[in-house]
């Protein structure tokens, strides 16, 4: 039976895997030692002509040791999804250290999906959610010394208030959950 998956679907044993990664395809059956990705669906409705036309489809296969939860299947699908691009640029002078993190969020089991401006503020909005469906106490540490930091909604209206201490927030993010902060500096 075919199932939804966003991104990744995987079949493991207890000491080793192989994770199916790919980049804009959802449907996901796994047979015995088979894993099969659907590139095509074709339907006839609500729309006779969908999925027509030139393709360019990508995965890629991921082994790895022990479960889905320690080859870091969510990182490595986000990873494949989002590849690093860089810019080659001149040298030039500047304030900030040779390497730095911007925004750090641990523990792994947490996946970082949002970091921009807020829509009528100059607060930042972040947003993560929970991979393993585990209760989590997320350390978010920024680049400014935080004045305010408030949960949020997708609407970035202002919530409970949330401590911080100088660039560090810690707030729990319930198991299979989002957390979205609204950060002023």
């Amino acid at each position: 039976m075919e199932v939804p998956a966003y991104r990744w679907a995987d079949l493991s044993q207890n000491d080793y895997g192989v994770s199916l990664l790919n980049n804009s395809k959802y449907g996901h059956d796994i047979k015995g030692n088979t894993i099969r990705l659907s590139l095509l669906r074709s339907p006839k409705w609500p729309d006779p002509t969908a999925d027509r036309g030139k393709h360019t489809i990508e995965y890629a296969l991921y082994p790895h040791k022990g479960s889905w939860k320690e080859g870091m299947t969510v990182r490595r699908a986000a990873e494949y999804n989002n590849p690093l691009l860089c810019i080659l640029t001149d040298t030039h002078n500047g304030s900030l250290a040779g390497s730095r993190s911007f925004v750090s969020l641990s523990p792994s089991n947490l996946m970082l999906t949002t970091i921009k401006k807020a829509e009528d503020s100059d607060a930042w909005i972040l947003q993560w959610y929970e991979t393993e469906g585990t209760d989590t106490e997320a350390r978010l540490v920024l680049p400014k010394t935080v004045r305010r930091v408030v949960l949020s909604n997708f609407l970035e209206e202002d919530g409970t208030m949330v401590e911080s201490s100088g660039t560090e927030v810690r707030i729990t993010t319930k198991k299979n959950s989002i957390t979205t902060l609204k950060v002023s500096f």
